[in-house]
């Protein structure tokens, strides 16, 4: 899966950006946004990456792309930081993460890694049977 990053310089780009991809019948399958240091950043995936690539191009929209790993936890207390421990105690930093849905039993949780770190990541998280995606 891959994210799109993009710093929104005028508010009704997110407008522009929902019904561009609506037209073309691209699904938003997560969306995350904060606004830090008067620079709103969000973070999208959809159900395609090729579409969403070609009409943020064609809006003018600047973004980057990074893959996204899946990482299935059980839903308690500690289990993000325990596996955030994982991936500190390998070296692999995390460039982002958020939850994209929760069950009874677990949460699903969407991160990216310094590409660098990406296979040594990938790996490791299969190994211990965490991860239940990467693309």
């Amino acid at each position: 899966m891959k994210q799109f990053i993009i710093h929104l310089e005028k508010e009704e780009t997110l407008t522009q950006i929902g019904k561009t991809l609506g037209k073309f019948n691209v699904q938003i399958t997560s969306i995350a946004g904060t606004t830090a240091f008067g620079i709103c950043t969000v973070i999208l995936c959809t159900d395609n990456d090729k579409i969403t690539q070609e009409q943020l191009r064609k809006l003018n929209i600047p973004f980057s792309i990074q893959t996204v790993m899946i990482a299935s936890l059980p839903n308690e207390p500690g289990a993000f930081g325990h596996f955030t421990q994982l991936l500190f105690d390998q070296k692999i930093q995390i460039l982002s993460f958020y939850a994209l849905r929760f069950t009874t039993n677990r949460t699903d949780y969407a991160f990216s890694v310094n590409e660098v770190d990406f296979e040594k990541a990938q790996a490791f998280l299969d190994a211990s049977a965490i991860l239940t995606s990467a693309r």
